[in-house]
């Protein structure tokens, strides 16, 4: 079957043919094909399997139920407040402020952390006419917990507190958790969250319905992740794109880059790289069977702001850095025009003609050819602004490399055993918090 793709997928920069002898070849690549057997076939079981599944839930999720629930709240409330954390916050917040509206008649506020300085903001919120949007797959986060508490006493003031349950919708799975109890107990609506782990649930509930009420064609990004769902089950390591890349980072992982640095050259694609850095930081960072500590770390440098604060590093600072540009190619014909009356000025000249949006361009070129000549590996996805079928690709992309760095890693993408710890001891200081020395 011919796939439609919206999404550009340019990793010459990784090989050796332009990069030098710090490159890979497809040869290394082929070489790390047999250790993919058990993943292929894993794959195959995850997009037929009626169990849930990352990979089977551009065709499972119910995308019509998702519309008449955004539509409603969208029709009945001037704004949507969503309370969540990690993975339950970001791919939501990645959708509405990389696809929403401009001016939606409903606006999506998202808060996914108990900062007090921040959320102050919600004392100003009318509740009559804002639906709050609770958001835990454990229903145990304590963060999420204490943001929903916090504001209950405000609403049921506001609201009466036999109005609130029309105000307030949850999502959760573990119905012996708290927020599942307090639903049940203050008789508000339960949407339930899909049997898999937060950072790869943008593609459900959790994601598509606070981007359908913020304006986001989730029919287009459905559309887009189906396409490379089918891309990324063939066999052929050279032919599947999230094969091809994942070996691709693993190898010069191996060769020390185990910092991935993600360049947005687009504002807007910066909620991008927040939710790629959990899914990437969470999923990677283990201890393998033979007791080594893994992980490949994500971090943001932002086009063209960070040439004039990163780029040295990234230039002349330890290899140990692999970089993925995320580019709209579409900006080169935006923007407005400098002016030739200038250019008799030597700095103006080269300016004088060309929009804003070429000199954007020129300058994601300019770095990418400069990174190269020095043989510092990088690769550019390219998506045009507001695509929602080429961003529900991008997702799926990322979310399969992932696995299959994972894979040729040795560790387990799905699970993440040492957090725990620390929200043990979140609730142990907490209860032992006495004075202010307590804090401290």
């Amino acid at each position: 079957m011919d796939h439609i793709s919206r999404l550009s997928i340019d990793t010459r920069n990784l090989f050796r043919d332009e990069i030098g002898n710090g490159g890979i070849s497809d040869q290394d690549i082929t070489a790390l094909s047999p250790r993919l057997d058990k993943l292929r076939i894993q794959i195959k079981n995850w997009v037929h399997n009626k169990e849930t599944s990352f990979l089977n839930l551009p065709t499972t999720t119910n995308i019509v139920d998702i519309k008449k629930k955004g539509q409603w709240i969208a029709s009945n409330f001037k704004e949507t407040i969503v309370f969540g954390i990690g993975g339950s916050s970001l791919g939501g917040e990645m959708l509405v402020r990389t696809l929403g509206d401009d001016q939606p008649l409903n606006s999506v506020r998202f808060y996914d952390n108990v900062d007090p300085s921040t959320l102050v903001e919600l004392d100003s919120v009318d509740w009559r006419e804002t639906m709050l949007l609770v958001i835990s797959k454990s229903g145990n986060t304590a963060e999420t917990l204490s943001q929903f508490l916090t504001v209950l006493p405000v609403m049921e003031h506001q609201l009466g507190g036999e109005r609130v349950p029309e105000h307030v919708l949850v999502v959760t799975e573990n119905k012996d958790g708290a927020l599942y109890l307090l639903a049940d107990e203050l008789k508000i609506e339960v949407i339930e969250h899909p049997a898999i782990g937060g950072r790869y649930s943008v593609l459900s509930v959790v994601g598509l319905l606070p981007a359908y009420v913020g304006g986001v064609d989730i029919d287009g990004v459905m559309e887009g992740a189906r396409s490379m769902v089918e891309q990324c089950t063939q066999n052929d390591i050279l032919k599947n794109p999230a094969f091809h890349s994942g070996a691709a980072q693993y190898l010069h992982s191996e060769k020390g880059r185990t910092i991935s640095v993600v360049m947005p050259y687009a504002d807007n694609l910066r909620f991008v790289v927040n939710w790629f850095r959990q899914l990437w930081a969470e999923s990677l960072g283990k201890v393998d069977a033979s007791g080594r500590n893994r992980g490949l770390t994500p971090t943001e440098a932002h086009g063209v702001t960070d040439q004039h604060s990163q780029l040295q590093l990234l230039l002349e600072g330890p290899d140990d850095k692999l970089v993925t540009f995320l580019s709209d190619p579409s900006f080169r014909f935006q923007g407005r025009r400098v002016p030739m009356r200038f250019q008799n000025i030597p700095a103006i000249k080269p300016l004088a003609g060309h929009t804003i949006g070429e000199l954007f361009v020129s300058e994601l070129k300019a770095t990418r050819t400069t990174l190269s000549r020095r043989g510092r590996p990088n690769r550019t996805l390219a998506l045009t602004e507001r695509d929602a079928y080429a961003l529900g690709e991008l997702i799926i992309l990322l979310e399969m490399e992932t696995v299959v760095v994972a894979e040729l890693m040795g560790i387990n993408p799905f699970d993440q055993p040492a957090v725990e710890e620390s929200k043990v001891l979140t609730r142990q200081y907490l209860g032992d918090i006495r004075s202010v020395d307590g804090l401290i």
